[in-house]
């Protein structure tokens, strides 16, 4: 029993106890909408496994298919998933052999176990993986290259683990202690704290089956991939709330483009004044009517468009318009857009990277501003995935005297930085001018400022000693003064700007 008061409501028990509670809609249940949820359960609860296959199947087709989705993924790739190594140990000879040796190492020989892919697509197909399936793993083989194992091949084998791998000594985790109780969420052993112990990986048999093939300690892997709850074991896609929205998609513009070509069967309509003309008229003279019947049941007017440009001659009060159907129409053309620009936002993408035309200059600006902010959050985990990897990677070169240090530096010293694809300028003249302003007024940096352009600076500092000396070998001028703004320094070495 439900009793209505000035702002709350108040329910009553079985004995008329009333039960006072707060009045939020959100959570009242109406014949407008449908009921409020009531499970609170685990993600990985949410998504079970037989849907998480269906998700990813889904989300797979839609990429494999529609031009608009595998653009999307493509281009969020190229913001996110492009990175440079630089070393910054401040040595030029540790920087140096730092460098080369992951140059080396990121040939597809010597990077991918499979000798296919090298580091930059690697990293890309990982990401692309990630987006696509909700993560993928990475594992680490001893001789120091890498394997992908896309996610839909971690998973819980029907039946459960076979019954002598359920219970494995602790050497097998490679000194990790063993949990006192350990449960499988989608393939991965994780503890009672939820921290993953090792990764059940199968290989595919047959059109869609797995099978088991081996257990993977987690010590031995990096798991990336995308994550919104603390306790998720598993990454879920972005795309999960635009799959729908692009299926639709796709299959309405089978639908439109079906009935587009049928609109052009009916090219062209004659309209006539007489009755008698509606039927099929005689173009011959009454004497030689009943010698051809054919000729006496021949349209008035016979056009072939297909043909080329043809000429009408028309008899008096007859009429003729092409048929116009309006397909699609304007309104299925705008509802369209809508919706394409509602899937780009599963992925952070603005309307304007699709279709330049909704916007102006500064609008489009503004957009890429707010996904650039956005992209810098999506590469830190690919970074994060980067750094454990060379950390891993170099004491083993070390090791096997690949790497070699300078006297007195340990592996400890070594800094390195992973700078992201940047853009080109948009205005040169102007963002130069205000680059070099910033700098002058010390809120900026030479670095900085040659990152977002996905530049290194020390690469550009060494390419001018070598261009500097080059010419003075030769005779030729060295200095180059910009025409509008210049950066001096004072006797103390501070940096100092202004106009010429």
């Amino acid at each position: 029993m439900v009793a209505l008061t000035d702002r709350r409501r108040i329910l009553l028990d079985a004995d008329g106890t009333p039960v006072v509670r707060a009045g939020y809609d959100a959570v009242d249940h109406t014949n407008r909408r449908r009921a409020p949820e009531i499970l609170l359960q685990s993600e990985d609860r949410t998504l079970l496994p037989e849907r998480r296959r269906a998700m990813v199947a889904t989300a797979r087709d839609i990429r494999r298919n529609y031009s608009v989705a595998a653009w999307a993924l493509r281009k969020h790739l190229d913001f996110v998933s492009t990175f440079k190594f630089h070393a910054r140990t401040g040595n030029p000879i540790a920087d140096g052999a730092v460098e080369e040796f992951i140059k080396w190492w990121s040939r597809p020989e010597n990077f991918d176990v499979a000798r296919r892919h090298g580091r930059d697509r690697f990293v890309r197909l990982v990401e692309g993986h990630a987006l696509v399936d909700g993560d993928i793993l990475v594992h680490k083989i001893a001789d120091g290259r890498v394997q992908g194992i896309e996610g839909d091949r971690i998973r819980t084998p029907l039946g459960g683990l076979p019954p002598e791998l359920a219970n494995l000594p602790p050497e097998f985790m490679d000194g990790e202690p063993w949990p006192g109780s350990v449960r499988l969420v989608h393939g991965v052993q994780v503890d009672d704290a939820g921290r993953a112990i090792r990764y059940c990986v199968c290989k595919r048999f047959g059109l869609s089956g797995f099978v088991f093939e081996r257990l993977l300690p987690a010590a031995w892997c990096e798991h990336h991939g995308y994550f919104e709850r603390l306790d998720q074991v598993r990454g879920v896609t972005p795309l999960s709330t635009a799959l729908n929205d692009l299926r639709d998609l796709y299959e309405a513009k089978d639908y439109a483009l079906a009935k587009l070509k049928i609109s052009q069967l009916f090219g062209l309509i004659f309209f006539r004044k007489s009755a008698e003309e509606m039927g099929m008229v005689s173009e011959v003279s009454p004497e030689t009517a009943d010698a051809d019947d054919e000729a006496s049941a021949s349209p008035r007017y016979q056009v072939d468009p297909g043909k080329g440009p043809f000429k009408l001659e028309l008899d008096p009060g007859d009429d003729a318009k092409w048929l116009e159907t309006g397909t699609p129409a304007t309104e299925s053309q705008e509802f369209m857009a809508f919706m394409i620009e509602a899937a780009l936002k599963s992925v952070d993408m603005p309307m304007s990277f699709y279709d330049g035309r909704r916007t102006n200059f500064f609008g489009s600006r503004g957009e890429l501003n707010h996904y650039l902010f956005g992209a810098k959050i999506k590469r830190q985990n690919l970074v994060a995935l980067l750094d454990n990897l060379v950390s891993w990677r170099l004491p083993m070169a070390m090791d096997d005297g690949m790497l070699t240090l300078p006297n007195g530096m340990k592996l400890r010293d070594l800094r390195w930085a992973w700078v992201p694809q940047g853009l080109p300028w948009w205005n040169p003249v102007q963002e130069a001018t205000s680059a070099t302003i910033e700098i002058a007024a010390a809120i900026n940096s030479r670095q900085r400022v040659c990152m977002e352009r996905g530049d290194d600076f020390d690469e550009i500092t060494d390419e001018l000693a070598y261009e500097k000396a080059r010419l003075k070998s030769k005779g030729l001028p060295t200095d180059v003064k910009p025409p509008n703004v210049s950066i001096s320094e004072d006797r103390t070495g501070d940096p100092q700007g202004g106009k010429n």
